[in-house]
């Protein structure tokens, strides 16, 4: 019986009830989610981003960056080597990367990449 509410448990908190939408504040001063490449070099520092696309190349000597495309354009994103996990990405796999916009004044704007999927 405890293994039965163990495996309940488990699938309520993997599968949720409710819509797709993420929880939080929806209204004024919240930055809308970026989802095309070039949105993200005019965004706001630490705006959401979901972004479908390419990841086109390493950029050498940068560590964990890599340049991201979709039909907008190009974007370097960073990419730790823990997101990538057991996954082989070429640039042939479409991909989508959800992350926030890293801001800096000595740089165009980067995204900083929280998870990685592989789209078919």
């Amino acid at each position: 019986m405890r293994v039965l509410a163990l495996l309940l448990l488990l699938f309520c908190l993997v599968f949720p009830a409710g819509s797709a939408r993420a929880a939080g504040f929806e209204g004024p001063g919240v930055s809308p989610v970026v989802t095309r490449a070039a949105d993200v070099l005019d965004a706001r520092d630490d705006a959401p981003c979901v972004l479908e696309g390419h990841i086109l190349e390493k950029i050498p000597f940068r560590k964990n960056r890599y340049v991201f495309g979709d039909e907008s354009g190009r974007v370097v994103v960073e990419i730790e080597n823990d997101i990538f996990g057991h996954l082989t990405v070429t640039p042939h796999d479409r991909v989508r990367l959800m992350g926030h916009v890293d801001w800096s004044r000595k740089r165009p704007n980067e995204v900083e990449v929280d998870a990685l999927a592989l789209i078919d």
